[in-house]
């Protein structure tokens, strides 16, 4: 009279392919490609997220003040085109990975350029420690974008609109663009150059995410082997390159904590 148990139903007992089959069960890969490229399009609505974001970043930064920055990492009107352009990708689309690179282009230059403005405008123009903590990227930075753009992923496949504001927070595009508009609008060249390395690290890291996770959910099946191979040295080259200077300022950093830790030490 006991209910026989099956086996077989068991995840640990699928194979790689079947477990493939299982997870790509349920997606709907044209509805969610077109979703992803109608937020990857430059628009009235864009430009104008683009502009309130980068004005709540600048002021937050120029007062310090954590939550008023977070406020501007909700807004996050720029994750449409990297996200577009991770898709892109990972169909090997040239026309939408062309369209999302010129709408994040545009994004970019208007956040840079209004944050600027509003610096030139104000009477704070010092560099705060909101403003100093995104001139110095490191691995870690990389690492962090990496896991947010897999997790951001993931929810914009399986519609879990919640997540993808943590992934907003997590990796912050807007921040690192207002501090590029503080350093150009106060003409300190490390604090623009260090923050548009942190920016790029950030926007390559979730775009390259996003193409191995909609790879791994059967976007882009039908590309040939050699396709396939190209994308995967893309991902592969593009993340070594960025790992390495990124390593070596994050050992600088582990550096230059430890000296000051001996230096109380000595002091005390």
């Amino acid at each position: 009279g006991g209910y026989a148990i099956d086996m077989t139903a068991e995840p640990l007992s699928l194979s790689p392919r079947q477990w493939l089959v299982q997870l790509r069960r349920g997606i709907d890969h044209a509805e969610i490609l077109a979703g992803v490229e109608e937020d990857a399009r430059w628009t009235g609505r864009y430009l104008f997220m683009v502009v309130i974001a980068a004005g709540i970043a600048m002021l937050g930064l120029l007062l310090s003040s954590p939550a008023v920055v977070i406020g501007a990492m909700l807004l996050s009107p720029l994750m449409g085109p990297i996200v577009g352009l991770g898709f892109g990708l990972a169909v090997w689309d040239l026309v939408a990975m062309r369209r999302a690179l010129v709408a994040l282009a545009l994004g970019v230059a208007v956040a840079v350029g209004f944050a600027a403005l509003l610096v030139i405008f104000s009477p704070l123009q010092t560099v705060t420690d909101e403003i100093a903590a995104r001139t110095r990227p490191n691995l870690f930075d990389l690492v962090v974008a990496l896991l947010s753009g897999l997790a951001g992923t993931f929810a914009t496949l399986r519609s879990r609109q919640g997540a993808i504001v943590g992934v907003a927070i997590a990796t912050a595009v807007m921040p690192p663009l207002a501090t590029v508009g503080f350093g150009i609008a106060t003409a300190n060249a490390d604090v623009a150059g260090g923050a548009a390395f942190l920016f790029f690290t950030n926007l390559m890291a979730i775009a390259l995410a996003c193409a191995a996770m909609a790879r791994l959910y059967g976007f882009g099946a039908s590309l040939s082997p050699r396709q396939g191979a190209v994308q995967g040295a893309l991902i592969l080259v593009t993340l070594v390159a960025l790992a390495v200077p990124l390593g070596l300022a994050l050992r600088q950093i582990g550096w230059e904590s430890l000296a000051q830790r001996r230096v109380r030490e000595t002091l005390m």
